[in-house]
């Protein structure tokens, strides 16, 4: 009698998990996929932000206030004049109506440059630029 039930739990046991794998998930599949952006770091000047992620191939500017509170903004007229030696980069930040001037100009070998940030006055901070991809 403890052999048929033993035999008939571990049938139960693998008929339900057969069938229940049986069944496709309700869920889509993330879209999720690395994307190329510029990363400034170590960021020097009054009121900086911790980092920046410019993305090369989508309107999307990520500024970070500190390592984990992020803040995205929309961006446009996007251009990156860079040569084999340095980093030309400019770039626009949209803030409803209001439009801020980004413009990046770097020595690739080091990774060390300068951010001007125009609105209706000029900041100038020290940074350091690499080439990422995150995922997005």
């Amino acid at each position: 009698m403890k052999n048929i039930i033993k035999l008939l739990g571990l049938l139960s046991v693998v008929l339900v998990t057969f069938f229940s794998c049986d069944e496709e998930s309700p869920f889509i599949g993330p879209n999720v996929e690395l994307t190329p952006v510029y990363a400034l770091t170590d960021i020097i000047g009054a009121n900086a932000p911790f980092a920046i992620n410019i993305y090369r191939e989508k309107d999307l500017i990520i500024e970070y206030s500190t390592n984990v509170n992020v803040t995205s903004f929309t961006s446009a007229s996007y251009a990156d004049t860079s040569t084999d030696t340095s980093y030309e980069i400019s770039v626009a930040k949209l803030i409803g109506d209001d439009i801020i001037g980004y413009w990046i100009s770097a020595d690739k070998t080091t990774g060390e440059g300068t951010l001007t940030v125009v609105t209706d006055t000029q900041i100038e901070y020290q940074i350091k630029i690499s080439e990422k991809e995150v995922y997005n």
